[in-house]
């Protein structure tokens, strides 16, 4: 049994480059999808929190049809993420009045339909919040976002407890799926709902402006989490070290200009202007993060769901962080692999937190799952791109290809 799994294609995203919607990225996703059984989307397959679902679905038009010229008769998984997770919601009140004893609503079931309507041939399997392939766990991995906040500045803490408190009385932490559930719903159904507004409009400017301040107080009020205890940063390949030199030896202070002013052209394109580059309010990890600080809070929800007990290999999505075989603390058994993502979106606020970006966060990646090895993969499929591995440096990996 071999299964592939990519996540964070963020299609009809407007906050970065959905790249699985150009011609370019697909050729590179393509010879991946010729010997495996299954394709395994794990989430933020579209980008409903920064796109309209028109947006979305012709962004996709392309992967779908890659998706079925090349998976006849195979199979397709497809697990929500916090950015499509409306679709989640929708079939739970659709359980409820159709008075269904739980989420499943069959083939009435609207993402199902719209999936199966644009893959003729291919099978597909929509499961949620996990996903098993053998002894390897699936998830899109969202619920972390709790800890996360409770890990970072006090204005984030001060908003998760927010949160947490009207989601559920105001107990320490989510301990259930359905705990974390209540709580992820709130934030992503407000952003949902905002996001399916015609852009543009004064009321979508207004909330918008407002949530984003929202966000920004968030993470001033209090420096960011940059790093964890050395023995996590130690485990996952140097996560708590600074900018190296020989990384920015190769990354200069006009590569960098270069690149802000390429993604200023990108969001004028967009017409979008650059002060809504980034939505603290509706993200808690950056790609270009201190890996650790997200394994943890990660590694917290596997124990309290238990999963950990059950799997001692899991792959999880959601902070764009490609990660290979790496444990949350010294001595644990239990493994992770983090899918990354296929959307850029460089973080610009200075020289440095561009090459953490290049170091932790350059998209293209997927994991393998042979049940045949003894372990999942890492696949870097746009590696040769990335400037700290020798592409040349202009703005967006479509600007090397």
């Amino acid at each position: 049994m071999r299964a592939l799994a990519i996540s964070d294609t963020h299609l009809g995203a407007w906050t970065g480059e959905d790249l699985l919607s150009d011609e370019r990225f697909l050729a590179r996703l393509a010879p991946e999808l010729e010997d495996i059984d299954e394709l395994i989307v794990l989430g933020d397959l579209f980008d409903l929190l920064f796109g309209s679902i028109e947006d979305a679905l012709t962004a996709a038009d392309g992967l779908f049809a890659l998706i079925r010229e090349r998976m006849q008769g195979r199979r397709l998984v497809f697990l929500a993420g916090n950015h499509d997770h409306h679709f989640v919601v929708r079939r739970a009140e659709s359980a409820r009045m159709l008075g269904a004893g739980d989420d499943r609503t069959g083939e009435e079931d609207l993402l199902r339909q719209l999936l199966l309507t644009r893959l003729e041939g291919v099978e597909v399997d929509l499961r949620y919040p996990t996903y098993a392939v053998d002894d390897v766990l699936l998830t899109h991995g969202h619920y972390l976002d709790p800890h996360a906040r409770l890990a970072g500045p006090i204005g984030s803490r001060m908003l998760t407890r927010a949160l947490w408190a009207i989601a559920a009385g105001g107990s320490e932490e989510p301990r259930t799926e359905a705990d974390y559930e209540s709580v992820i719903g709130l934030l992503t159904e407000v952003l949902y709902a905002i996001a399916q507004v015609p852009h543009g409009t004064t009321a979508q400017r207004r909330v918008f402006d407002s949530l984003n301040r929202l966000g920004a107080m968030a993470k001033d009020a209090g420096r960011p989490i940059r790093a964890v205890e050395h023995s996590v940063a130690r485990l996952v390949g140097g996560a708590g070290q600074r900018v190296s030199q020989t990384a920015r030896a190769a990354v200069s202070p006009e590569d960098f200009r270069r690149a802000l002013a390429d993604e200023h052209e990108r969001l004028q394109r967009e017409a979008r202007g650059p002060s809504v580059q980034g939505f603290d309010v509706a993200r808690t990890i950056n790609p270009g993060d201190p890996r650790g600080n997200a394994l943890e809070a990660f590694a917290k929800v596997a124990d309290n769901l238990g999963w950990s007990r059950h799997y001692q290999k899991i792959v999880f999505a959601h902070t764009h962080q490609p990660l290979a075989d790496v444990r949350s603390r010294s001595g644990s058994p239990v493994r992770y692999w983090n899918t990354g993502s296929w959307i850029y979106e460089p973080e610009l606020a200075s020289r440095d937190a561009y090459i953490d970006y290049l170091q932790r966060g350059w998209p293209g990646t997927a994991i393998l799952i042979d049940t045949d090895e003894p372990a999942p993969v890492l696949r870097e499929l746009l590696a040769d791109l990335n400037p700290l591995r020798g592409g040349e440096i202009s703005g967006s990996p479509a600007a090397r290809l």
